[in-house]
This record gives C-alpha cells, sequence and structure tokens, in this order.
C-alpha cells in the first residue's frame, strides 16, 4: 500500500481570504482540494496566526499521540464551553486526565452487560412505532432512539418529555452554531431569544437529572458516578456540564452515524440482504447480548465502512502551546494545525476506490499493514473519544435488530449530501421506505 509523504513548499500560495471563504461555503471540498494541491503539510498564512492542515497518518499521530502534551483543543471547541461549560469535552491538561479516570468505569467494555439489555428494550419499544409502507426520517428516529437509550443508560431514566425537549434544543443549537462561534460576549449571545430559550431548555433536563431519585438502574449508572463517588472531585458547575456532555455527545453522534448507515444501506440491496442474512443467523428473535455483537462481524465492517466515508466527526483541531516541529515543518506557538477524517479517510493512498461504499474492505484491511490513524472517527491519544466502545455496541446493536425486521428501501436515487456544522450531518435527513420483513 502506498504511503508515502508529500510536504507542501513553504511558500505556496494559499490566499486566506479565499480560504476562508472556501471554509465557509464548502469546508469538505475546500480541504480536500487543499490536502490535493499542497501535499500532507498544507500552509495557510491567516492574519492571527499559522494554519497547517496535516494529512498523513504519521503526522496526525504526532499531533495526537507523541506530541499531544503541546497541543490543546482548537479554538472552535474552545468556545463550545459557551454551551457545554468546563466538561470533559471542553477541559484541558491535569483537569482533563483527572476527571476521565474518574469517568471511565461508566465505559469500560465490562458494562456492555448491562447497557445492552437497554438498548435492546429501547430499539424495540421504539419500532413497535414503526407502520409498513410507510415513510420515515432516519434522522430522526435514530436520534430519539439513540437519546433515550443515553437517558436509560447513564442516568437511569428519561424524565417526562426530556426527549422532545433535548431534539428540540439540539436542532436549534446545531442552526445556531455560527453565532457560538462568534467572539461575542455571552450576555450578547443571551440577548438571542431562540439561543436563550435552548440553552434553558437542556438546562431544565440537566437539573432534571441531577435530582433525580436515585433509581436502581442510576445507581450503577454514569450520574451515579458523579453525583456519588467522585461528589467531592466536581464543582456543581462541573456536575452540571459533565451531564450536559454526555446527555448530548452521548447520543448525537452515534444517530449520525446510524442515519448515514441507513442511507449507505438503502441504496444498497447487496449489503442490506448481507446484513438481514447475519442477523437473522446470529440474533434470531432475541436481543443482542455481548457474545452476539462480537459475532455480528459484516455488521461491524458497515459501521466501520460507514465511519470511513461519512465520519460524524468531520475535523480535529488543536493549538500548539508552544513551539514544535511536525514531519520537519516548525510549528509556532499559537498555531492551529487541523486533520480531517473527511479528508485522510477518503485517501487513495490508503484506501483501494475511496469513494465506493464496500464494508467488505475491513476485512482485507485488517489483515494488511494499515496505518494506525489512517482510520481515527473517534479522534486518539488521551482524548479519543471516551464513549468509542459504547457507540460501536450501540450502533452494531441497533443496525441488526432493525436489520432483522426491517426493509429499508430508497425514496430518492442519490444518496443524502453530507452538511458539515459541528457534526457531518444529512442535509436534508435521510428518508426512506420500511417495510416489514416476513421473518
Amino acid at each position: 500500500m502506498e504511503t508515502n509523504l508529500t510536504l507542501s513548499t513553504m511558500d505556496a500560495d494559499i490566499s486566506p481570504l479565499g480560504f476562508i471563504w472556501g471554509m465557509l461555503r464548502s469546508p469538505l471540498h475546500t480541504l480536500a482540494d487543499l490536502a490535493r494541491d499542497n501535499g500532507d503539510i498544507a500552509h495557510v498564512k491567516m492574519p492571527k496566526r499559522d494554519f497547517y492542515l496535516l494529512n498523513h497518518p504519521e503526522f496526525i499521530e504526532e499531533v495526537l499521540v507523541k506530541q499531544q502534551a503541546n497541543f490543546i483543543k482548537g479554538p472552535s471547541l474552545q468556545r463550545a464551553r459557551i454551551i457545554l461549560g468546563e466538561g470533559l469535552l471542553t477541559s484541558e491538561g491535569d483537569e482533563h486526565l483527572s476527571q476521565r479516570r474518574a469517568l471511565q468505569p461508566a465505559f469500560h467494555r465490562t458494562k456492555m452487560e448491562e447497557y445492552l439489555p437497554v438498548m435492546g428494550v429501547s430499539t424495540f419499544n421504539h419500532l413497535t412505532r414503526w407502520q409498513h409502507g410507510s415513510v420515515v426520517d432516519m434522522s430522526d428516529e435514530m436520534m430519539r432512539l439513540t437519546l433515550n437509550i443515553a437517558l436509560w443508560s447513564f442516568f437511569g431514566s428519561a424524565p417526562e418529555g426530556s426527549v422532545e425537549r433535548v431534539s428540540e434544543a439540539m436542532k436549534t443549537l446545531i442552526r445556531l452554531f455560527p453565532l457560538a462561534q462568534l467572539p461575542l460576549p455571552e450576555a450578547t449571545r443571551m440577548l438571542f431569544p431562540k439561543f436563550r430559550q435552548a440553552k434553558a431548555d437542556l438546562n431544565i433536563v440537566t437539573e432534571t437529572l441531577l435530582a433525580n431519585p436515585q433509581s436502581e438502574q442510576a445507581q450503577r449508572a454514569l450520574i451515579n458516578i458523579l453525583k456519588n463517588e467522585h461528589s467531592d472531585q466536581f464543582t456543581d458547575e462541573q456536575l452540571h456540564a459533565h451531564v450536559l456532555t454526555f446527555l448530548l455527545a452521548g447520543h448525537e453522534t452515534t444517530a449520525l452515524l446510524l442515519s448515514w448507515c441507513w442511507d449507505m444501506i438503502s441504496q444498497d440491496p447487496f449489503v442490506q440482504g448481507k446484513l438481514q442474512a447475519e442477523a437473522d443467523a446470529v440474533l434470531g428473535d432475541r436481543f443482542p447480548t455481548p457474545e452476539d455483537i462480537k459475532n455480528l462481524n459484516y455488521t461491524r465492517m458497515v459501521v466501520k465502512e460507514t465511519l470511513r466515508m461519512r465520519p460524524p466527526a468531520w475535523a480535529l483541531g488543536r493549538q500548539a502551546v508552544q513551539d514544535c516541529v511536525i514531519g520537519g515543518q516548525d510549528i509556532k506557538a499559537g498555531s492551529v494545525v487541523l486533520m480531517s477524517q473527511w479528508v485522510t479517510q477518503h485517501d487513495p493512498r490508503f484506501y483501494d476506490s475511496p469513494l465506493q461504499f464496500r464494508p467488505e474492505r475491513w476485512s482485507e484491511l485488517e489483515r494488511l499493514p494499515f496505518p494506525r490513524y489512517a482510520f481515527f472517527p473517534f479522534g486518539g491519544g488521551n482524548r479519543v473519544c471516551i464513549g468509542e466502545h459504547f457507540a460501536m455496541t450501540e450502533a452494531i446493536a441497533i443496525l441488526a435488530m432493525i436489520s432483522r425486521r426491517w426493509q429499508v428501501l430508497p425514496t430518492q436515487t442519490k444518496h443524502a449530501a453530507p452538511k458539515p456544522s459541528v457534526t457531518l450531518r444529512p442535509n436534508k435527513g435521510v428518508k426512506v421506505f420500511i417495510e416489514k420483513r416476513d421473518v
């Protein structure tokens, strides 16, 4: 497999204004063009700081792993504190490591034995509302399903109206995300009524979850770690930030992953047939067990191929704290480096026919010497997504349970158009016909 490195020339003529306009208008194409035209380190000299796009797994690993102590979250995510507060996603350095150690037990692989029944029951109950021959928007369906699973898994309850309230608030915040990115005072943002209402609704759900009585389920959930086992470690503000972070991040990216899965599957009868055959053979009519998740090999490959082609986290930004060198390139303190899953995971040096949806490629890649950071949908290093195993288990379980019971057919001939915002979303949802299988 060809993995030669190519470096951009340091005097490459990349217009800052052209770059900014391109990122506003079409960021996926802009980053792909920047990588194609300027090699594995593309340099854009911005008015206030230098910007670098890193396009080779070795350089991505330098930032995320080998020199991770020299990088903090990029400016965009730093401003996410406006919504998320000082939680796991936005904290830095020793504070981040301390918080992660405290919360890690809730995401240990052994916890899947407790989470899987919740996933199974929630999915089964959700499917009882579907009607044969109807059209559904998988973006909405998967968002509500994964949100319900996150509430029961992490907090032991789903307070009345919480799914609807969080869903509507999320839609508003995603739409208003450019507002959150502007360097405005908090008081100025709060003058916008929709922004203010969305934050208020999320605060209501968050406070309700924190105040909820400790049910038997909650005693084993993330909320117990926050309120009881480590209550002396977190301030009230941090407790609130953690609940909000896991409420939002704990469902949104998995929902998008599943939405993209259905977009791909509905257009590919061969893939859907193999999924159904595997679900029939492995699951039958029961809910998935941990052993089943291991045996749903083709389902896992479908999930990984979707993550490759339509990564919900489509780019990672980091800011250098001190001067450093990446791939022979001097990176000054304050410079921003960007690593794009969208760009690297479509690179023909690492993937044959990268625009083709081919789940079977993963059985081949796992037997080859494959660069670790040619595939990094969950990030990497000590900031790798803490919920990676939860998300993969959830996606596999839901995909298999639905494939066992339903046939999904497209309503249009083209795939949904990707719309990059905070995450990579289907521009107009994923609307499909659903038909109940005769099994």
